[in-house]
């Protein structure tokens, strides 16, 4: 009896998984043919889409000017097609047949540009830097298209932006024999940065007085560059 009883409760058990994997392969796996989607806005063609089981995704902007904005212009897959259930519809929305103005941007600064594309449905290029004597450090100096262009609103702008003043160049002197203050004070009016001065015990120069240098005299250096100095054993010195 009791072998009897639990072959049944399997059998009622396998003929139970039967059943709901049918059910559900009939479901889940079963083909459903895609909607026309064309002339309706994002909101219906989501709505019928989602009544048949399938997703909307807005694929992009298209400017139209036979049709609306926020209109279905074009879809993917196209109307009749079959496909399994929970399978995204791609789809092209009108942006009308407004054109904008590529507006001025020269003159202000890179983030407030990219805030004004934004605003007028464009999008933002690439962003060039180069250094300038004229403008400040991330101001725009030049734009493509130009100003007032027409332009669609998906152009995008391609920025060129300041990096402020160049760096000075000029050729390192030679500062063995000085002074380690005067060195330090020339080095920083020159827009230099000094590393940590190193120690040489056992120098026949003045304690305080600089022995060598990093790079050396002669070498081409821009503002901003460290400078490594060496000077005699001691305290710092003067000149």
């Amino acid at each position: 009896m009791v072998r009897a009883a639990i072959v049944v409760g399997l059998l009622a058990t396998i003929a139970a998984f039967s059943a709901y994997y049918t059910v559900r392969h009939s479901v889940v796996g079963r083909d459903v043919q895609v909607p026309d989607l064309a002339g309706l806005t994002s909101a219906e063609a989501s709505a019928l889409l989602e009544k048949n089981g399938l997703i909307l995704e807005e694929a992009a902007g298209r400017n139209d000017e036979h049709m609306e904005i926020g209109r279905v212009l074009a879809q993917d897959p196209p109307p009749g097609a079959s496909i399994k259930l929970q399978r995204k519809v791609k789809v092209v929305v009108s942006l009308g047949n407004k054109v904008s103005s590529i507006p001025e941007l020269r003159g202000g600064a890179a983030r407030k540009a990219q805030i004004t594309l934004q605003q007028q449905g464009m999008k933002l290029g690439d962003q060039v830097y180069v250094h300038s004597r004229k403008a400040e450090e991330n101001m725009v100096i030049g734009q493509d298209p130009l100003p007032e262009g027409a332009g669609l609103r998906d152009a995008r702008v391609t920025l060129l932006v300041s990096r402020g003043a160049p760096p000075r160049t000029f050729v390192m002197p030679r500062l063995a024999g000085r002074g380690e203050k005067e060195v330090v004070a020339f080095l920083s009016r020159a827009g230099l940065r000094v590393a940590p001065v190193r120690r040489e015990a056992g120098s026949d120069a003045p304690a305080g007085t600089v022995v060598a240098q990093d790079p050396e005299s002669g070498y081409p250096v821009r503002s901003g560059d460290f400078v490594t100095l060496t000077a005699a054993g001691g305290g710092p010195g003067g000149g």
